[in-house]
């Protein structure tokens, strides 16, 4: 890939061809969680923070005059002078709530309206004409959405995922940061191979141990029934079976990724396989099992063009989530409250030369494989270097995803009023007749 291609890949600020992608689809921008007292006791007295999502700057807060559950989100920066709306007030007097910017006092509404400019003579109707800008919000399944579009088109209607159509008993949501590219973090989640490799454990445990997986471990639950009288861990079937069959199949929403591993190809009885499929959602969410009964849905909010946001939400089909089990699992590697992870290339990830002699392939940790990603992917450096990479047949769904991304780019230049389902459905026109070629 020449350097052109890539910088036009990875680029997500106003103007760039990937920002007017990215810009018809709704962005996760907080958990419902940061605004809790109990994670962040600043929220008590003032239910604001200041957020970043392809590469532009905003303040979200809680919008009580609509909803105990709506929040509004504003550009960051004043339309007076440009003050820095983060230091707000947060003010909910009367029936005007809303945010208050201390260098002037102007004040605005959670839908951008200005409501005062108390700076200025009596009679003044300058505010009438002034509006902060705005952004539609939507939550769901513990996450705050955005829709940074132009504001004088609409919102698209919000996908129907399973994750997001789930009780709250069913469904568990987390974040995480990490200092790279979003495509890179994305890429990471629609390769089936990796797993056999970077998540590879080198001892399995007692299945009868795992109970009911309540932190969600990966790769440590059942993944097949009976094989030859024994049941077979996901740790076994990845360290064991390194060469899947990888089929890619174009769909309306995005890809959907089949990785077949035979359980038992010598067997002269019924032959079993396993089978794991990934759905790829246009533009950067993937959907992959985690269990019999656990999935997750992770998405991946371009912060800028060097750091990306991971929104994970677990959706159990079983029993209820222990919420408890799965937030203290992941809580104890975070830094709250910007879910900053505490290991990073400053301690090297957590590397343990011992560990990966003896216990896992990579040598950074078996509690949260989160950090065998972020290693993978920072480990690139903020931006992967594209041009100097060497594709092989088992990256075929990579190599079609980066055909999708840029056809879409290259059709909402054409016409810029494309419908979001025509963007994302170009993807099935893009990738389907073309074979592997190593994306070069």
């Amino acid at each position: 890939m020449d350097q052109a291609r890539n910088t036009r890949l990875t680029q997500v600020g106003p103007g760039t061809p990937g920002g007017a992608v990215m810009r018809q689809f709704w962005q996760p921008i907080a958990l419902v969680e940061e605004f809790d007292p109990a994670v962040n006791p600043a929220m008590h007295l003032r239910p604001l923070k200041a957020v970043r999502a392809l590469g532009q700057d905003f303040v979200l807060f809680k919008d009580i005059q609509q909803g105990a559950d709506a929040y509004a989100l504003l550009d960051r920066h004043c339309a007076h002078r440009g003050a820095d709306l983060a230091f707000a007030r947060f003010e909910t007097d009367g029936d005007q709530v809303g945010v208050r910017c201390p260098f002037h006092g102007w004040k605005y509404a959670g839908d951008g309206t200005c409501l005062e400019t108390p700076a200025e003579p009596t009679g003044s109707t300058l505010c009438q004409r002034v509006r902060q800008g705005s952004y539609p919000t939507a939550v769901h399944a513990g996450v705050v959405f955005a829709w940074l579009g132009s504001a004088n088109s609409t919102p698209p209607l919000f996908p129907k995922l399973d994750c997001y159509q789930a009780a709250a008993s069913h469904s568990f949501a987390f974040k995480g940061l990490w200092q790279c590219n979003w495509l890179q973090a994305f890429e990471v989640g629609i390769d089936p191979a990796h797993p056999s490799f970077l998540h590879r454990f080198l001892h399995d445990v007692n299945l009868d141990d795992t109970g009911s997986n309540a932190a969600g471990k990966q790769f440590r639950s059942a993944a097949a029934g009976q094989v030859a009288g024994e049941r077979w861990p996901m740790s076994r079937v990845m360290r064991e079976l390194c060469q899947p069959e990888i089929q890619v199949a174009p769909k309306d929403y995005g890809m959907q990724l089949t990785a077949l591993r035979a359980l038992n190809p010598a067997s002269e009885q019924a032959k079993v396989t396993h089978t794991r499929i990934t759905h790829a959602v246009f533009p950067h969410t993937f959907i992959i099992p985690l269990s019999e009964t656990l999935s997750i849905t992770q998405m991946h909010l371009p912060v800028d063009d060097t750091h990306t946001y991971w929104y994970s939400v677990f959706t159990s089909t079983g029993e209820p989530i222990d919420h408890a089990a799965m937030r203290e699992q992941r809580v104890r590697h975070t830094h709250l409250p910007d879910y900053a992870p505490k290991s990073g290339q400053h301690n090297q990830w957590g590397f343990n030369a011992e560990e990966q002699r003896s216990r896992t392939y990579l040598g950074m940790g078996e509690d949260d494989i989160n950090v065998h990603d972020q290693w993978a992917v920072e480990g690139m450096g903020a931006i992967q270097d594209r041009t100097a990479e060497h594709l092989g047949a088992s990256d075929i769904a990579i190599a079609h995803y980066r055909r999708w991304l840029l056809s879409a780019m290259s059709l909402l230049e054409a016409q810029p009023s494309t419908p979001l389902a025509e963007v994302a459905a170009q993807g099935a026109l893009a990738i389907a007749p073309k074979p592997f070629d190593g994306f070069r």
